[in-house]
């Protein structure tokens, strides 16, 4: 056992650090500089055992009497088997990078051919074989971090690394000893995280009562090293939230049940746990008052976000709701900056007032509207931003004179996809697509009247649409360019997305929609339509193009959150720009024009077992309508009869 710290309060109870394969006391240094742990601080070295409960045994003989242990990777699964042995010893548990669960068999053969190669060529060649897969796609050009990595797996050598390779092999499964660990525990893992399923480390917060469970955006396996401000971040606040102990003393959880001798005893007693605390919510599955609960804890770091809100998933559809649905019109003035800019299919605001005055019209002409939270994919904190997309399902009935004309009395339902940047309770940039022509169609109105009125009224402002010339999907002669810009992708499945899109879209494969879609698969697109299966899909996104058959498929921004259904759903939020030179499944637009014409649309994607099952997509056919028509004005004053 080594001591990391030469100054520290021995009052405080020591924090253990246990490291992963081929790696030494550097795998923590960026972390603990940042943490600012005032107590003790010890590292446990994975080596002279290859049998984990003898691994285990080993690092609790030079272990403190109790102690805070935190372990990363294979030292995650040392110290499960240490909660197993000696639950009474743990102040607290912090897992980072790891697998409650056993190696496959299949895995014992790579495993020892990857030693014998380590054994043979060194171990630098052992980390550049699996360095694709060891750290999130932003870190794979690091050549500092990189450098690093191999110098701790050169230090390691072969024979540790013979030692630590048979301790994976023979790891017991620790699933169903989950439910017996009474110490509070963290959970942290990079968001990309390749080597140990993420679905792991869920499972290994769900089986233990009262754990937290935060993913690490821009990290993958080497998330320590990675993102080090993200990782003591949530160290610094499970500390700080009393998860772990703070001195050498503590009462169990029997507290007043303890007798004299008990607690006079020298020998510490495990601490108390936490009441459970539930992480970021996940709307699918959810009623509403489950979504925004009046008592529950937070299940995310919320700095400087109004107290009502446990997470950005209760934030954004509760302050929706509340704006919205209870009427609370006023909350924008503190849920919105100032300056805020609003981007929407028929046109941009710039300010807060403007945002309040849209959103009165809005409710003056369909009062009995109500907007039910369909999903909420998101990335992000509380001290960098968060981004959300909130697809929203609206529904009501046409009973009052507005914007929409004379009440009509009809009922609508149509889809909405918000996307949010967020910062300290604050919007200050929200993008919005609403399928209006959905609602117009729906009511009865002629959406020609919308659109001509609409196009009047930016064309009075002096906004002209005008031909602008290529869009630059192809460079004079070329092709498009085989390979998509992937560079906004946070992940590899966010990368695969947007390079399928590109072919898809920009390359006009449409042939690639059956490898990536299900056979099963559903469509929830514009006009409420839901469609069925691979050749719905393709025609429906063909007959986009048709209307634009020169568009550019530009996506903006990505992101995707692990879903609770299973599998990832990926929101996608992207531009088409081209000109209506072509007949497709736009029969509004009617023949082709010329117009140039830009579609802001935004798409939910969900995955499982590695194709789409199920895909929202938004755009607004009324916004094409009116800009043809603008352009058909901007042609007429150009050319007056």
């Amino acid at each position: 056992m080594k001591f990391l710290t030469t100054t520290a309060d021995p009052a405080k109870v020591p924090l253990l650090l246990l490291p992963g394969t081929a790696c030494d006391e550097r795998l923590f240094s960026p972390l603990l500089e940042r943490l600012g742990f005032d107590g003790p601080v010890l590292f446990g070295a994975m080596r002279h055992a290859r049998a984990m409960p003898e691994m285990a045994e080993t690092l609790l003989a030079d272990a403190p009497e109790r102690f805070v242990l935190l372990g990363f990777s294979l030292g995650g699964i040392a110290a499960l088997e240490i909660a197993a042995q000696a639950p009474e010893r743990l102040a607290g548990l912090i897992l980072i990078d790891t697998t409650p669960r056993p190696d496959p068999e299949a895995n014992a053969a790579p495993r020892r051919a990857a030693l014998a190669k380590a054994r043979d060529e060194g171990m630098a060649g052992y980390i550049d074989d699996a360095w694709p897969r060891l750290v999130a796609t932003e870190n794979v050009a690091n050549e500092d971090l990189h450098a690093l990595i191999v110098d701790m797996a050169v230090a390691s050598g072969a024979v540790v690394l013979d030692d630590q390779t048979e301790l994976a092999i023979n790891r017991a499964d620790s699933r169903p000893r989950l439910k017996h660990i009474a110490c509070p525990v963290l959970v942290l893992a990079g968001a990309e995280e390749q080597v140990c399923p993420i679905e792991a480390h869920r499972e290994i917060a769900a089986g233990i009562a009262g754990a937290e469970f935060h993913p690490i955006d821009g990290a993958g396996h080497f998330s320590p090293l990675e993102k080090p401000d993200a990782v003591a971040f949530h160290i610094r606040q499970w500390l700080a939230s009393g998860s772990a102990s703070a001195s050498q003393s503590g009462r169990s959880r029997q507290g007043a049940d303890m007798s004299e001798n008990d607690v006079k005893s020298t020998k510490p007693a495990p601490l108390k746990t936490r009441e459970p605390v539930e992480q970021v919510l996940q709307v699918e599955r959810r009623d509403y008052v489950e979504l925004a609960p009046v008592d529950r804890p937070r299940g995310q770091a919320m700095e400087g976000f109004d107290e009502i809100y446990t997470d950005i998933v209760d934030y954004i559809v509760r302050c929706t709701h509340r704006i919205w649905d209870e009427r609370d019109i006023g909350l924008i003035y503190s849920h919105y900056t100032h300056n805020c800019v609003l981007y929407g299919t028929l046109g941009t605001i710039y300010n807060r007032e403007d945002v309040v005055r849209d959103t009165i019209q809005r409710l003056v002409s369909l009062p009995e509207r109500r907007g039910m939270a369909t999903q909420v994919l998101w990335r992000g904190n509380d001290q960098e931003g968060f981004y959300t997309s909130h697809l929203v399902t609206g529904s009501g009935r046409h009973t009052q004179y507005g914007h929409f004309g004379q009440p009509t009395g009809r009922t609508f339902v149509s889809r909405t996809i918000a996307d949010c940047m967020i910062h300290r309770n604050k919007i200050y940039r929200e993008w919005v697509v609403a399928d209006t022509m959905a609602i117009i169609k729906q009511l009865g109105l002629d959406p020609n009247a919308f659109a001509e009125r609409f196009a009047k009224a930016a064309f009075d402002k002096g906004l002209l649409s005008l031909d602008i010339g290529e869009n630059r999907r192809l460079l004079g002669q070329y092709p498009p360019e085989a390979v998509a810009d992937t560079s906004i992708a946070h992940n590899e499945l966010e990368a695969e997305t947007l390079q399928w899109l590109h072919e898809v879209f920009n390359q006009r494969m449409f042939g690639k929609i059956k490898d990536v879609y299900a056979p099963n698969c559903q469509y929830h697109g514009p006009l409420m339509k839901e469609l069925y299966g691979v050749a719905a899909v393709t025609h429906q996104h063909l007959g986009l193009i048709g209307s634009i058959p020169d568009a550019a498929y530009m996506p903006q921004h990505i992101c995707s959150t692990p879903c609770e259904e299973g599998g990832v759903k990926v929101a996608v939020r992207w531009l088409m720009e081209g000109h209506h030179l072509g007949y497709g499944i736009l029969q509004e637009l009617g023949d082709p024009t010329g117009a140039r014409l830009q579609v802001m649309g935004m798409t939910h994607y969900h995955y499982k077992d590695g194709k789409i099952v199920d895909e929202w997509n938004v755009y607004d056919e009324l916004s094409l309508l009116t800009q043809v028509k603008l352009a058909r004005l901007a042609a007429e004053a150009q050319n007056p009869v």
